[in-house]
Formats: C-alpha cells, sequence, structure tokens
C-alpha cells in the first residue's frame, strides 16, 4: 500500500488508490484517487443534483428499494462524492459521528472509469441515511465501495496524527437492508484505516452471495475466532479473524448475518493491537480514517438498491 498524505485526503481516494482484499479471490483494481474534500458531487451530466423521495427505488423487482429517502444530493459519477459534511465547510455537521475530527463525505467510489458495462447511482438525504442503485455483470470481485467516510485530522498544531489511546471507547450502530436477489455478491462492512494507510481492518456485518463466493470459514482461512460484545448495550456475538496480506477482516460465521446492531469498534482493533505480537497492528497505532458502507462485487445485471437506514460512530476522549 501507498504512503498518503494527510490531511484532505478523502477515504474514497485512499480506498481507490490500494488494492482491496475482501475475501480470497475478491478484490479491486486501483483507480484514479476520488474528487478533492470539499468537491461537490456530480451528476454524470457533471452537475449537482436533487433527487425527489422515492427517486432511488430500483427497476428490478427482485432487487428493489422499499425505502423512500428526500435526497440532496445525487451523483452517477463513478468517483462522485457528496458535500463534505463539517463545520468548516459548506452543509451542516453531522451529528452521528462523534469524537473523532475531519470532514465527511459520502463517496460513489467505484473501482474504474466510468463505463457502458456498469451504472450505479448514489441518493444522500444525510451520512447517515442514503442509497445506492447498482448494476454490476455477474462476477466476484469488488467493483466498488461506497460509503460514509471520515479522515481525521492531524493532532492540532502538528504534523501527527492521533493514537489509537487518544480514545477509551468506540461504538457504532448501523442499520442496512441489501434488497438481494439471484446473483447478488456483496456486503455491508466497516473499512477502517490506521498508521498513515499502511494498515486496514473490515468489519463486515451483511452478506449477500455466500453460494458464489464463500466467506473465509468455508475455506478454511480463519486465524481466529472471537467473541466481542455482552456490555454496553452491544449484543454478544461470534467473529472470524481472516488475514489477507496487511489486510485483516472480521466476519460473523457463515449463515449468520448482522444487518443491524452496535458494534465496539474500539474491542476489535485493541483486540489486534494486543494479540500476536504485531502479526496484526502495531503496538501504539494510529487512527488514519473510519468508514461504513457497502462492497459491491455483482448484481447479476439487474439494478439493485442497497440502503443504508442509519450509521453512527462515537468515539469516547480517554
Amino acid at each position: 500500500m501507498t504512503n498518503r498524505s494527510r490531511p484532505g485526503l478523502t477515504v474514497a481516494a485512499a480506498i481507490t488508490g490500494a488494492v482491496i482484499f475482501a475475501v480470497v479471490g475478491c478484490s479491486a483494481t486501483p483507480t484514479p484517487a476520488a474528487s478533492p474534500a470539499g468537491h461537490t458531487a456530480s451528476s454524470s451530466a457533471g452537475t449537482s443534483t436533487s433527487s425527489p423521495a422515492g427517486s432511488a427505488t430500483s427497476g428490478a423487482n427482485a432487487g428493489s428499494s422499499t425505502a423512500a429517502i428526500a435526497a440532496t444530493c445525487s451523483t452517477s459519477d463513478p468517483q462522485g462524492e457528496c458535500p463534505p459534511y463539517g463545520s468548516q465547510v459548506q452543509g451542516e455537521p453531522y451529528q452521528g459521528i462523534v469524537g473523532t475530527s475531519g470532514e465527511i463525505t459520502v463517496g460513489n467510489n467505484v473501482f474504474g472509469p466510468a463505463s457502458k458495462s456498469y451504472s450505479q447511482t448514489l441518493h444522500v438525504a444525510s451520512p447517515g441515511n442514503w442509497t445506492v442503485t447498482a448494476n454490476f455483470p455477474v462476477g466476484t470481485s469488488v467493483r466498488s465501495y461506497p460509503n460514509t467516510g471520515q479522515t481525521q485530522n492531524w493532532i492540532s498544531g502538528t504534523s501527527l496524527p492521533a493514537a489509537l489511546s487518544t480514545w477509551s471507547s468506540m461504538f457504532s450502530t448501523y442499520s442496512v437492508t441489501l434488497n438481494p436477489h439471484s446473483g447478488t455478491v456483496g456486503e455491508a462492512a466497516y473499512d477502517l484505516w490506521l498508521d498513515d494507510w499502511h494498515n486496514e481492518v473490515m468489519i463486515q456485518t451483511d452478506f449477500a452471495g455466500d453460494n458464489l463466493r464463500p466467506r473465509c470459514d468455508v475455506l478454511h482461512d480463519v486465524v481466529t475466532t472471537q467473541t466481542f460484545g455482552g456490555t454496553d448495550g452491544v449484543p454478544a456475538q461470534r467473529w472470524n479473524l481472516c488475514q489477507f496480506g496487511s489486510e485483516l477482516i472480521w466476519q460473523p460465521p457463515t449463515g449468520t448475518n448482522y444487518p443491524s446492531g452496535k458494534v465496539n469498534v474500539m474491542a476489535m482493533l485493541t483486540w489486534l493491537e494486543t494479540h500476536g505480537g504485531g502479526k496484526y497492528l502495531p503496538a501504539k497505532p494510529t487512527l488514519t480514517a473510519i468508514s461504513f458502507g457497502f462492497e459491491i462485487c455483482s448484481t447479476a445485471s439487474r439494478d439493485q438498491t442497497f440502503e443504508l437506514n442509519n450509521f453512527t460512530f462515537t468515539a469516547t476522549p480517554a
């Protein structure tokens, strides 16, 4: 992975600038960086658009959205972003991400240039409520990662990133609807970057297409299985850890999906720091970026709408 300058780099730019391994055999080709922070999201015609409630619904029956959102920003640009939601830029600060710092964007984040072979349109009401309608041919490689993301600011007055130990806790809530149909392959997932883009940790929560792209337990690639939760309103849940190069992935066992819930992000990160003798994360890791969205591989050449119904991220200072 490439060392990347900060601050100002969007999460979408970081993700599209690195090879992502969601599971064995599932990868994305690096592509040009996303729009710079502060750039208003564009439609395929190159202008910012507003969509009426319900405009994000899909045309395919089996994969159609049941939600109707009042979108304030829409984009079909492969690297289109909806305006940053922060106090120093246009738009109201998003109250769902608390305790961390940096501009918040929602990005379409398609891994590749515009093409007639696929389409993806993002409709955003807020960073915690948006839909994306995708149409990709059959395949098991990740084609896009539309997401809500925040790249962390440097520590005030320095050129240093904040250590993970800056916070005593990090909890996140989410709710998604995948609307899968036959041939759908993808999942909802957190993508967390540490140590100036050198280490990536994903927490995958809800899957479609296990029969087409097995999870790592089926492939016998589980490093360990741990239970997190049981306190602070987080349900006790079992998670398998997989490792592919520098990327670490927590995912539920095959047959189990978590389409909504609360996650103890700090517990899952600190376990990686304190186990493995630096094999997973180094001692005293720093936080670079947080994001949550959908890894989309295939919709079997049919429109499918993925829905983010809710997303919050709360970090408490130590």
